[in-house]
């Protein structure tokens, strides 16, 4: 029972983000080792670079940081992520797609599994094992002709881009309250867990648990990627 309690008692996710743009050249020069590199890459899928932007506190101890792009053609969004904490630094880039029905299609690098449930109107794909951009735009893409079923991508207007990222961000919480995981702080700045939410949390990080749940999904994954025929990912031939 003492690890629910600690994770319960650690826990905070904020109630509203605020993203803050800022220069490249301000970055973290641990962030800007990440970002950098692959602007020029998501330019050259045809996507233009929106800006970085400084998102705060999103989680307890952590400072989240994201490059921001969209390819006005498809309507194809995309991110570099990094969360920094005193521990680590931890990244990851994705292409994300919503359609007309309210569903969102994500293809991304992102290794952590979350450890709550996933919101049934966004499909995630996670291929932490690829290391280009173009080879999981190229997956993304396969992905959205196996499940979009013809629906539209939707598009954001422009200079008001990154309200999309604000829009995801601010419904985990209340999604999760409506679960029983979380609920307001009294300030109403953040979320904090409640003992069903600590519980079960606690539960799919533990071993053997997690081991079970990164078998699981990697199974899933490999299944996915043996079900597309994409030339030029080196990831399907090891798949």
């Amino acid at each position: 029972m003492i690890a629910p309690i600690a994770v319960r008692s650690g826990f905070r996710f904020t109630a509203h983000c605020k993203p803050v743009q800022m220069p490249v050249e301000e970055l973290p020069t641990d962030v800007a080792e990440y970002v950098l590199p692959r602007i020029p890459q998501m330019q050259t899928l045809g996507f233009e670079f929106l800006g970085c932007y400084d998102c705060g506190v999103l989680a307890s101890n952590t400072q989240s940081f994201i490059a921001y792009f969209c390819n006005r053609t498809t309507n194809d969004f995309a991110n570099v992520s990094v969360a920094t904490s005193p521990q680590k630094l931890a990244g990851y880039f994705e292409f994300s797609t919503r359609f007309g029905n309210g569903v969102a299609l994500e293809t991304n690098t992102n290794s952590v599994l979350p450890l709550t449930p996933d919101n049934p109107e966004s499909r995630a794909f996670r291929f932490p094992e690829i290391e280009e951009p173009r080879e999981l735009y190229l997956l993304h893409k396969s992905l959205i002709e196996k499940y979009a079923n013809g629906q539209w991508a939707q598009g954001e207007p422009k200079g008001q881009e990154i309200q999309r990222l604000v829009r995801v961000l601010e419904n985990y919480g209340p999604r999760l309250e409506k679960m029983g995981y979380m609920y307001p702080a009294p300030d109403g700045g953040t979320y904090l867990l409640t003992w069903k939410g600590a519980i079960l949390i606690t539960w799919r990080g533990l071993w053997p648990t997690s081991l079970v749940r990164r078998a699981i999904h990697k199974f899933e994954m490999r299944s996915e990627l043996q079900s597309l025929h994409v030339r030029g990912v080196p990831a399907l031939k090891k798949a």
